[in-house]
């Protein structure tokens, strides 16, 4: 169930930056490689990310757009 909900909190911040479809599942993308590099955020013992630290990872991803 915790994954369902990783995934809503996703969708919601992909609506929040009007990201396109496209978007989206890169943006899915981009948060998996930044785990996998190191980058996880802190809640779960540093793997997954908090609501406030997915918004700033959309802002980063957008950024490299």
């Amino acid at each position: 169930m915790g994954r369902k909900r990783d995934i809503q909190q996703i969708e919601a911040i992909a609506q929040e930056f009007k990201m396109t479809q496209e978007e989206r599942r890169d943006f899915g993308d981009f948060l998996e490689m930044e785990k996998i590099n190191g980058q996880g955020g802190t809640k779960n013992d540093r793997v997954d990310f908090t609501y406030e630290e997915l918004r700033q990872k959309a802002r980063e991803f957008l950024s490299l757009s």
